[in-house]
């Protein structure tokens, strides 16, 4: 049988069946097009952005009394009740969670101690890794599946270390591309720590070039989705040039990052969550 757990907490610890599971393939797509009068059809803008994926699952509750089940209702409510997006994991997918939240009310129907209720999470529409190219696991205490896109050794194929040009690749176990239309809750980032008199980076052949001379270490973070750039939460958008209108973007499979500039010795780590659709 089949469980879901959200907020971090099981559907079997209120006891429930799942009974049944409506996860569409992708989401709906917010359509841009245009109808001109007088022709067959409509102009397509070819802008693919993605609405909120729906995922309907169906519940039974089987208690001694009609009173325990009243009861474990409220519990289940209390569970299911959030102000955040929170993570929703199914038990057959144990590697990916989507960021969900409940909106709608829930009906509990009932025949006298057993309960029957559906509820509908609206998610944003990707799924994500459960872990990060950031993550450093034990092998003792890791909390995550064993079986999972990113390898055991996560962070050093994603980490680029030297004081002369670097011309490297990173792998993307996802299938989707991480990027500045990126939904709230993802994760990219690139982690400059080091000196340096000028820098730039190159991803996928776009480039990002930071210009104020830094001689003690120092640690950059480029968000790639904000569209932001900090040294001890400090902005330092203005020393940013290169494709600034759309920063850096993650592809799925293979994708190829040079470093360069001058007087610099850094350590560049690329952090990010893998997405699938």
């Amino acid at each position: 049988m089949i469980n879901l757990s959200y907020k971090g907490i099981s559907s079997s610890t209120y006891g429930l069946f799942l009974k049944s599971i409506d996860r569409s393939l992708f989401p709906e797509l917010m359509p841009r097009i245009l109808e001109i009068p007088g022709m067959h059809g409509v102009m397509d803008f070819y802008e693919n952005r993605y609405s909120v994926r729906l995922i309907k699952v169906s519940f039974t509750s089987v208690k001694a009394t009609l009173v325990e089940l009243r009861t474990e209702a409220r519990n289940i409510a209390s569970w299911l009740n959030s102000t955040q997006w929170e993570r929703l994991i199914f038990d057959d997918e144990p590697d990916k969670f989507y960021l969900a939240r409940v909106y709608n009310s829930i009906s509990l129907s009932n025949i006298l101690s057993t309960g029957e209720f559906n509820v509908t999470f609206y998610c944003q529409p990707f799924a994500y890794s459960v872990i990060n190219t950031g993550a450093d696991p034990e092998w003792d205490n890791a909390d995550f599946p064993w079986i999972t896109s990113l390898t055991w050794e996560m962070l050093s194929p994603y980490k680029f270390t030297g004081t002369s040009k670097i011309t490297d690749s990173f792998e993307n176990p996802g299938n989707y591309k991480i990027d500045m239309y990126s939904p709230q809750g993802s994760l990219s980032q690139i982690i400059i720590t080091g000196t340096w008199t000028t820098l730039s980076i190159t991803l996928n052949g776009k480039t990002l070039t930071y210009t104020e001379a830094v001689a003690t270490e120092k640690t950059l973070i480029i968000d790639n989705i904000d569209m932001s750039a900090t040294i001890d939460s400090v902005s330092k958008l203005q020393y940013l040039g290169g494709d600034l209108e759309t920063f850096l973007e993650i592809l799925p499979g293979d994708n190829d990052i040079e470093i360069d500039g001058t007087g610099f010795n850094v350590e560049v780590s690329v952090l990010f969550t893998p997405m699938w659709i």
